[in-house]
């Protein structure tokens, strides 16, 4: 019985935040779901470039295991559902940041053992629009900052402070 509680506990941990997410909305027309895994970021370091901005890019991006996204528009209850990621998962990882002005919100998460920084969990809602973003990975956060940049990843010109 330990054995087996420890098993799916080890799952449990396994899973990203934004997971249960992306499986009750899995069939709800309003959302549309990215989901990048290890393999696809480990096809990045097979390209070659003798761009030093290029291999910095590179390297940060091998250091990534998965993205989700999962992004709601025309959702009635937008702000309801970014109120329950930021009460639930979110309560088990540590805030980094708050960004918020009349009628949106975008709260930043990370999840930390050891000093190591693994999952960076961005949610968010403007009007009756939603975003949950999990990036996972040995995650530097000056990295992602410079790497949000790069990116055109909607929510994500929110985390330019952080590379401060």
């Amino acid at each position: 019985m330990i054995i087996f509680l420890m098993i799916s506990s080890l799952g449990a941990l396994a899973q990203t935040s934004i997971d249960r997410y992306f499986n009750q909305y899995q069939d709800d027309e309003r959302f549309s779901r990215v989901s990048v895994s290890s393999r696809m970021f480990n096809l990045f370091m097979e390209l070659k470039t003798d761009d030093p901005n290029e291999e910095a890019f590179l390297k940060t991006i091998s250091k990534l295991t998965g993205l989700k996204v999962l992004i709601g528009k025309e959702v009635e209850e937008a702000k309801t559902l970014y109120s329950g990621v930021v009460n639930r998962p979110a309560k088990e990882m540590d805030e980094l940041m708050t960004v918020s002005e009349t009628g949106k919100e975008f709260r930043f998460y990370i999840r930390e053992a050891g000093g190591k920084i693994s999952e960076l969990l961005m949610v968010g809602y403007e009007g009756k629009q939603v975003m949950i973003m999990s990036l996972t990975g040995d995650i530097d956060l000056k990295e992602i900052a410079k790497l949000s940049k790069q990116m055109n990843i909607e929510g994500f010109e929110n985390f330019k402070n952080v590379e401060k």
